[in-house]
Formats: structure tokens, sequence, C-alpha cells
């Protein structure tokens, strides 16, 4: 039967509906695209084939059309205009396995803008119905256009047929929506001004429904946050209805964590130029304001332009988010507002969008009693470990909302704050030692505010609080003690071998001893240099030494990670930092001592030398130190206004 089945939609459709994968190397191009398909989506292709039986072609025409496709290509119409002449029908002849026309192909590459537009001329002389023709999933040449942001050839389909952009492909697509998927901004921009508000051929509206939820929530995705605030003014309804996945739009932005500024770290003076720089939304995003000011600090820091679209890209976010709780609000449902908001709240507080929950919270101060998974917002801040949302909730609403247990462990919050928080928000922290850190640190904070009946309260597997921490962290409080002993092992021998060094040094002193046991550059200014240097070094490696040994020998209860370790890893550091730097000194001042008459120049290379390794030094373990200072001694990440 197979070989009595040539033609392609009749082929293709047999394989697809009785065996399991495409044919090869028919299919081979979209075996990937089929996988995903369901049997609907299968059928529905059965069905296209059915409706166009009279439109299959041979799959030997792929080769025959191989000038036609590289022509278009390359848009070069002058080769194959004498083939159109010939064969007309060619013009809308499939020339791929894919059912692809000579116009898809040119479009497709957004370059043969030539090609487009002769083969539109010949078209529409010939008849116009064959700029509507499909590719093989359904596709216009409006469809490519828009994936691939062809804006210049979009303009002219839509000029000879303004009814194609209402065209949707088997998925339901629109080229709009497309353009939105693909993150085609300019192209998304123009098919807005010309898809309309009416139903299409699958008889929804673009702009209504689970298509129009798909259209701003791909429009969010790709980070169009003025297209979505042009959207949510012209279609509030929009905001309360779900795309296809079963998202709303203020759902889908809760994940976007780089269009708020939580989510978009900058360097300080990244900061300084965020803070002063002006921005103007009636002005587009590709260009600052026309002030001296604005041209100024785009000479002296290029970043400018960058930082301020990401600015206002901020400020846009804000105002489409206030713009979407406000719409819900007026619908005035409580169950719209519970399932809009609350959805988007429990969203964004796994991502740590405290701007967001603030809005909502804002609009609707009751959806903190928003339940996700037996967890409330409070609760859900400790358990995703976000400390923003945990700190803006206790400002903002003044509840105690601690005594919510109905989650499916039964746990109260110091057993939620007591469990290993979720690998994403435990790896901000570098290092297993400072990790289990601020896991104690929210442990303890937590215990602060609960009711003194729950420290010591059981849970349905009756464990206390205490327990559940000890289970929960006894690997990483391992992992911990593990890093703490090899950091200390290596760095002592470090400390020892500058410890007998300087030692010795002390003692043959550069230039040796007159008959009286005195130095003999004694009154030499250089040579006090050394002798301080010198002391230092053996002064500060010794207190490195003794604090790293104190780390190797230390209990490692958890309570020792909190502050004791620490302390002494600081206090280590520090001290072999300065004896290293000591003994550089040390030896460059011993160096110009003795070289002083001979080689008088000496003791600048010298001391450029001797200052790499110390620079080394300090670029590999002065991250590492800051983080400790700035973790056990910084500003708490708890803030709470009284």
């Amino acid at each position: 039967m197979q070989n009595e089945v040539m033609t392609c939609g009749g082929w293709l459709t047999f394989h697809l509906l009785v065996q399991p994968h495409p044919p090869a190397p028919l299919m081979f191009l979209g075996y990937k695209e089929h996988q995903k398909r369901s049997t609907l989506n299968i059928h529905a292709i059965y069905s296209l084939k059915i409706k166009r039986s009279s439109n299959t072609m041979d799959y030997d025409d792929a080769i025959r059309n191989l000038p036609i496709y590289k022509a278009a290509m390359k848009d070069d119409w002058v080769t194959v205009e004498h083939i159109f002449d010939v064969h007309p029908d060619k013009l809308d002849a499939k020339i791929t396995c894919w059912w692809e026309t000579p116009l898809h192909i040119a479009i497709g590459t957004n370059s043969s803008h030539v090609f487009v537009n002769k083969i539109i001329e010949r078209i529409m002389d010939t008849d116009a119905r064959k700029l509507r023709t499909r590719s093989w999933w359904g596709n216009t040449a409006l469809h490519y256009a828009a994936k691939v942001g062809n804006t210049i050839d979009a303009k002219l389909l839509v000029s000879k047929d303004p009814d194609i952009a209402q065209m949707v492909n088997k998925d339901g697509h629109t080229a709009l929506k497309l353009a939105a998927k693909y993150g085609r901004l300019g192209t998304l921009w123009y098919l807005l001004q010309v898809t309309k508000d009416e139903p299409g051929e699958d008889g929804t509206s673009p702009y209504n429904g689970a298509a129009g939820a798909d259209l701003i929530t791909l429009t969010l995705t790709a980070g169009f946050c003025d297209v979505a605030l042009y959207l949510v003014k012209k279609y509030p309804d929009l905001v309360t209805q779900k795309d296809r996945e079963g998202q709303t739009a203020l759902q889908v932005l809760a994940t976007k964590s780089h269009l708020f500024p939580s989510g978009s770290p900058l360097r300080f003076y990244q900061h300084l130029i965020y803070a002063c720089i002006p921005v103007n939304l009636e002005k587009s995003s590709d260009h600052l304001l026309a002030s001296f000011f604005s041209k100024f600090i785009l000479l002296v820091a290029p970043c400018t332009k960058e930082i301020y679209n990401m600015k206002l890209r901020h400020i846009q976010t804000l105002k489409l988010l206030e713009q979407m709780c406000s719409i819900v609000l007026q619908r005035g449902s409580q169950a719209i507002a519970w399932d809009v908001l609350g959805t988007a709240v429990s969203t964004a507080v796994k991502n740590g969008l405290y701007e967001l929950i603030k809005v909502c919270v804002d609009t609707y101060p009751d959806i903190v009693w928003y339940e996700d998974e037996g967890f409330y917002l409070f609760l859900s801040a400790i358990r995703y470990r976000q400390e923003k949302v945990f700190n803006l909730v206790y400002q903002m609403t003044g509840h105690k909302v601690f005594s919510a247990t109905d989650n499916p462990k039964g746990d109260n919050p110091l057993h939620i704050a007591a469990r290993l928080s979720p690998l994403p928000r435990l790896k901000t922290v570098s290092g297993a030692a400072l990790q289990m850190q601020r896991e104690l640190q929210w442990f303890k904070e937590v215990e602060k505010h609960v009711e003194p009946l729950y420290k010591d309260a059981l849970n349905k597997d009756n464990k206390t609080p205490r327990k559940v921490f000890t289970e929960e962290h006894k690997d990483l409080l391992e992992e911990g003690e593990t890093w703490m002993k090899d950091t200390s092992s290596s760095s002592t021998v470090v400390g020892a071998l500058v410890v007998t060094m300087v030692f010795a040094a002390a003692f043959t002193v550069p230039g040796g001893n007159n008959s009286n046991g005195l130095p003999l550059f004694l009154d030499n200014g250089i040579f006090l240099l050394f002798i301080i240097s010198d002391a230092i070094a053996l002064f500060a490696s010794t207190t490195s030494v003794l604090m790293f040994l104190a780390i190797l020998t230390s209990r490692y209860a958890e309570e020792d990670f909190f502050y004791a370790l620490p302390k002494r890893m600081m206090i280590a550091l520090v001290s072999l930092f300065l004896s290293l730097a000591a003994t550089m000194i040390a030896f460059s001042a011993t160096l110009a001592l003795l070289l002083q008459d001979e080689i008088s120049w000496i003791s600048v290379p010298v001391t450029l030398f001797a200052s790499v390794p110390v620079t080394l030094f300090a670029m590999l373990q002065f991250p590492l130190l800051v983080e400790l200072v700035y973790s056990t001694y910084g500003p708490s990440i708890f803030k709470k206004k009284m």
C-alpha cells in the first residue's frame, strides 16, 4: 500500500496515522516538532490534507524547483523571471517538503525584498488569492514575515490583502501572535495596527479569550512591557483571561524577574547612573533625552543607554502592574481578584519579586491570606527564603500570620524555617560554611517572632523545629566542616613557612653585626623599615597559624557556623595577608639596603615585583573575605520598620 500512495499528502498522512514515527528522509526536517504534536493535531493535519487534496505535490518537485528556491534565498529575481513567464503556476508552487512557496522562502530570508516585490506583482496580476497560499502547517507568507521580523514585506502583503492578518495557522496563531512569540518588536507594533478586533478564521478575535491572553503573555515573555501596557489599556479584559497554559498576564509577569529592579543587579557605579538618569515615558526607549546632562553622561559612561532602557522598562512594568491590578478590582468580583492576584502573588514570592507583591497587597490587602499548597504568603516567604518578601509583608500588614499551620506536614513557621532552603536560594551564598550561616540566620530570625509554644512544638512526624533543622542540614554541616578544614590546613602550611622565614631573618639581619653585636645598618632608615615589617610579618603569621589551628580543632557544632567559625576565618585570612605583605616589604628593604651603593635603582623594580604575589593573594582571597565580613558583621538581611 505504501508504494501505491505516492503523492505528498497521501504518503505523508498515511504514515502519520499508522506509524509512531515519520518516514525518512521525507519527514526528517520536522521530526522533533512532530513528536510534540498531539493526536488531535495529527487528525487536524489529516483534515487539512483532505481539504487540499488537489494541492498535493510530488516530492521530486523540491529538486526540480531548486533553482527557484536558491533564487528566492539570494534575492535573484532576474534568474528565475523567465521560469514564471513560461510556468505561471509556479508562482505558488510548493517547492519544499513543507509546502513552502517561493514567496514563503523569500520573505523568510528577511533580505530578498526585490524578489518579494516582483513575485507579489505577478501574483496580483494573475490570481490575488495565491497570496494566501499556506505551508504544510497552515502558515501564510505573513506568518513567515512575523517569525523573522520582516516588517518591510509584511507591510507590502497587508497593503495588497488586508484580511491576511486575520488568518491563523493550524496552531490557531495569527501572524500577530507569532511576532510576539518570536520577539519581533517592530513587526509586532505594525501588526497591532492592522490586525482587527473581529472574529478570524477560527471564529475568535485575536484580542479576546485564550487567543488574546496568549498574545499578552507572549508579549510579556518577550519583555515588551510597552506593548503589554498598550494592550491592557485598549483591551482591559485581557487581564482576567487565561491563556492556553491556564495562566493570566499577571502570573506570567510574576516570573519575569528582569523586568523589575530587584531582578536587575547593578554595580555601584551603575546604581548611581540609574538613580540620576532622567526617563521620559513619552519618548521611545531607543533614545535618551536630548539634554546636555544626558549627552554628558552618555559620553563618560557608554553603558548609560542600556541603563536608561532598563530603567524605562522598570517604570513601564510598574505602570503596567498598577493598571492590571486596578482593572482586576474594577471587575467587582472577589473570586476574580482572589484568582488573578492570588496566583500572581504566589508565583512572585517564589521569584522574590517583592515589587509585584507590594502593588498587589496595596490593591487588595486580604490577598496575604491566599493559600498556595497549604502556605500563606508570609509562610511562603519563609519556605522559599525570600527575605525581601518576608520583610515587605511584615512591614506592610502588621499581621502575625505565623499561626497558619495547615500545610501537608503540619509544620509551624519554625519548622518551615528549619528545613533546607531550595537549592537556587541556597546557592545565592557561596560556600557551604556561609550557606550554613545563612540558614541559621533564617532560623533565628523566625524564632524571634513565633509564639514560645512553637519552639518545642511537634509536627506530624513528631519532630521539634531544632530536630528538623539538624536532620535537614546534616549534609550541609559536613560540607561546611570539610571546606573549613581544607582551607585551614592549606593556609596553615603557608603561615608556618612565613613564621619560619621571618623568625630566622630577625637574627640574620642584612649586613651583619659589628664587634659589639649591633647591626651595621642600625642607623639607616631602610633598616628600620626591615625590622618593623619583619616583626609585623612574624606576629601576623603566628596569629594566622593560631586561628587556623583553632578552626581545625573546633567542635563544628551548628551554632559555631553562625558567628565563631566565620570570625576565626576572617582573622586568619587578614593576618595571613598582612604577613605576606610584610614579608615582601622586608625582602624588598633588605635588597635595597644591601645594594643601595652599587645599584641604587634596584628598589623600584624589586618593590613592583614584590607586590605581584601580594596582589594575587588579595585578588583570590579578597572576595571570600568581603563575603565573610558582610555576612557576619554587615547589615542584616531582615529589615523591619518599627
